[in-house]
């Protein structure tokens, strides 16, 4: 599905809010994505390069897209860091930011394993 606008200016990767025990801070996600937006970013990227994104359990992951996209009900874009060592679990999170509403994703190649240029372009096919 292509975006209806490119991709430009300002997106900033954002943190993902979590209590003490691990959850998601529900109410400090909405806070943070409120006050992203009116600080004025273009769009924002959630479980990317802050690093905590392919630390957190799937469960997790999918709730903060779900959550997320919910908020930001369409006012911004939503990419989503897609950072998994399993193909079909980077194709499961990819399909399910779709699903939830997100715009794009970020990926990273496979980064255990040595793979050739021909076979990173086949893994991000």
């Amino acid at each position: 599905m292509p975006l209806p606008q490119p991709l430009r200016c300002v997106i900033t990767a954002m943190i993902t809010p979590l209590t003490h025990r691990g959850t998601l801070d529900g109410p400090g996600l909405a806070r943070l994505v409120e006050h992203l937006i009116s600080g004025g970013v273009h769009g924002l990227f959630i479980l990317g390069t802050t690093g905590e994104g392919p630390a957190l359990p799937r469960r997790l992951q999918t709730e903060v897209i779900e959550r997320t996209c919910e908020h930001v009900a369409g006012r911004v874009p939503v990419i989503v860091g897609v950072t998994d060592t399993v193909l079909e679990e980077a194709v499961e999170l990819a399909a399910k930011a779709k699903e939830l509403g997100a715009q794009a994703v970020v990926t990273s190649a496979p980064f255990y394993y040595g793979a050739s240029q021909a076979e990173l372009l086949t893994y991000l096919e």
